[in-house]
C-alpha cells in the first residue's frame, strides 16, 4: 500500500523516522544498528555515530584567515586521498564516473595517483542538447589520463527506459536524470564491476551555492524561518502556504499529512543555526535521492558497485569543524576543497563552477516536445490511476496540466511551466509504483520472474 507521507515534498526526512513511499516498510537509519532479541522478537536501534555539526562553524571568519584555510585544505587532502585509496581495494576492475565537474575530476586525479594502471572513466552526453558537458569530461579524462567512454543518449532512450529505472529505484523522481544514470551504469558494467563517484561533495563542502549562501545569510540575520520546512527552502517555495500545498494530495490524505507536518514542525530543533540544520537535512535526505534513485539502486540494477569517497566518515569528521566561510568563500562553493587540490588539477578544472548531473538534458515537456514519446505513459495520468492510488488529487493534476502548457514567454512563465511538468512527472511515477508494486505486482502472478514494466522489457 502506498504511503502518502512518503510522497510529500514538504516533509523533511527524519533520519530516525524515515518516510518511504510504502506503508510498513522501513530502512535502517544511517549510522545505526538494529539488535533483535531472538526470544522475544523485540528490535531496538542505536546510533553509533552522529553527523551533527558544531555551532561554532557559523561564526564569521575575520581576516587574516590564510593560515586557517591552508591548514584546513591540507587536512582535507590527506583525508580525501586516504578515502580514495581505500576504495580502490578490489579483486575486480575499478573505474569512475567522470562528468567534468570538480568533484569527479578530483576523485579521478587522486585515483590515478594511487593506481599503477590506467582506469576506465565514464560520462554521458545528450544528443541534440546545446548544454552537453561531454567536451569538458573529455578534457578532464585527457588531463588525468583515463581510458574514457562517453555514452550518447537521446531523449527517446530516456523515456523508453523510464519504467525500468522506476522499478529499480522504488521511488519517484521529477527529472529524467535517474534514467540517464541507469543507462550509464549499464554501459559501465560492460567494462568494470566497481566505480568511484563524486557524489556527496556538495553536501559535505556546501556545493549548492545559492541554497547554502541564503542559509548562511539567514543564520547571521537571525531569521525567523527556523521552524520552516527545510524542504520548502530547498525547493525555493518561499511562503507557499501549507494548506495550499496540501491541495495537490487526494482529499482523503490531507488531514493526516497536515498532522504529520505539524508534528515535524514541533520536533524540529529551533536552537540549531539554520545553515547547520539545512546541511544536516541534506545529508539526511541523501539515502532518498542521490544515494537511491540517482545512485545505488540504478547502479545495482546492473550489479555495479559504486563507492563514494566524499562520504567517508573520516573525511566528514575532518570537514565538519571547518568554518562555513572557508567552504563558501567569495561566492565560490566548496572553496576549501578546491584549495586542497591546488597543484593537482589545472585551474580551468579546479575552479569550474558547479553544473548538476543531467542538467545538460532538456527539461521534461510532457505536453510539448515530449508529447509523442510519452503516449504510452498517459494511462498513469488517468482519473482511474488517481483514484486507485489515492495519493494525489486529480483536480490538482488538471490545474498543473493547464500550467504545464503555458507559453514560456517570460522567465516566470517558463519556470511555472517547468515546475508544473515536474509535479506531473512526480504524480505519474507514484502511479507507476502503485501499478508495479500494489495493483499488479509480479509476485502475485503465476509466473513472477517475467513481469513486464511499461517499456515492454522484462523485469526480475
Amino acid at each position: 500500500k502506498l504511503n502518502a507521507a512518503g510522497f510529500d515534498p514538504l516533509l523533511d526526512q527524519d533520519p530516525e523516522k524515515p518516510r518511504l513511499p510504502f506503508e510498513n516498510i522501513e530502512h535502517v537509519p544511517p549510522a545505526t544498528y538494529i539488535a533483535i532479541d531472538l526470544e522475544t522478537g523485540k528490535a531496538t536501534s542505536a546510533r553509533y555515530w552522529s553527523d551533527e555539526l558544531p555551532d561554532e562553524i557559523v561564526k564569521l571568519v575575520v581576516e587574516p584567515a590564510d593560515e586557517t584555510a591552508a591548514s584546513s585544505a591540507r587536512a582535507i587532502l590527506e583525508s580525501l586521498e586516504e578515502a580514495v585509496r581505500l576504495r580502490l581495494r578490489a579483486d575486480v576492475p575499478v573505474g569512475l564516473y567522470l562528468s567534468g565537474g570538480v568533484d569527479s575530476t578530483i576523485v579521478a586525479a587522486l585515483m590515478k595517483r594511487n593506481l599503477n594502471s590506467r582506469p576506465h572513466s565514464f560520462s554521458i552526453s545528450f544528443e541534440g542538447s546545446g548544454r552537453s558537458e561531454g567536451e569538458v569530461a573529455r578534457r578532464a579524462a585527457e588531463y588525468v589520463g583515463t581510458e574514457h567512454h562517453d555514452l550518447t543518449v537521446t531523449k527517446k532512450m530516456l523515456w523508453d527506459n523510464l519504467g525500468r529505472a522506476v522499478w529499480f529505484s522504488e521511488l519517484p523522481f521529477v527529472t529524467l536524470a535517474p534514467v540517464g544514470k541507469f543507462l550509464l551504469s549499464e554501459e559501465a558494467r560492460k567494462f568494470v564491476t566497481v566505480v568511484l563517484t563524486g557524489e556527496g561533495a556538495d553536501e559535505v563542502f556546501l556545493g549548492y551555492r545559492s541554497f547554502f549562501q541564503k542559509a548562511i545569510r539567514d543564520t547571521r540575520a537571525g531569521s525567523s524561518e527556523k521552524t520552516a520546512s527545510l524542504q520548502s527552502r530547498r525547493l525555493k517555495l518561499g511562503k507557499l502556504s501549507s494548506g495550499l500545498s496540501l491541495k495537490i494530495f487526494h482529499k482523503s490524505q490531507r488531514e493526516r499529512l497536515r498532522s504529520e507536518r505539524e508534528l515535524a514542525a514541533r520536533e524540529r530543533r529551533v536552537s540549531k543555526p539554520i545553515v547547520n540544520a539545512v546541511q544536516e537535512a541534506r545529508l539526511a535526505a541523501m539515502p532518498f535521492d542521490i544515494l537511491c534513485y540517482l545512485g545505488d539502486r540504478e547502479e545495482m540494477a546492473h550489479s555495479l558497485e559504486a563507492r563514494l569517497p566524499f562520504l567517508d566518515h573520516h573525511l566528514y569528521d575532518s570537514a565538519r569543524s571547518i568554518p562555513v566561510d572557508l567552504k563558501i568563500r567569495g561566492g565560490v562553493e566548496k572553496a576549501v576543497l578546491r584549495d586542497a587540490v591546488k597543484g593537482i588539477l589545472p585551474d580551468d578544472l579546479r575552479l569550474r563552477r558547479k553544473s548538476g548531473f543531467m542538467l545538460t538534458s532538456e527539461a521534461v515537456d510532457l505536453f510539448g516536445a515530449d508529447r509523442k514519446a510519452t503516449g504510452e505513459l498517459r494511462r498513469y495520468l488517468s482519473r482511474q490511476a488517481f483514484e486507485h492510488a489515492r495519493v494525489f488529487s486529480y483536480r490538482a493534476y488538471l490545474a498543473a496540466k493547464f500550467l504545464a502548457k503555458l507559453p514560456p514567454r517570460t522567465k516566470r512563465l517558463k519556470r511555472l511551466r517547468r515546475d508544473s511538468n515536474k509535479l506531473i512527472m512526480y504524480m505519474m511515477q507514484a502511479h507507476m509504483l502503485d501499478d508495479m508494486f500494489v495493483a499488479d505486482p509480479p509476485w502475485g502472478r503465476s509466473q513472477p520472474a517475467t513481469a513486464t514494466p511499461v517499456d515492454g522489457t522484462s523485469r526480475q
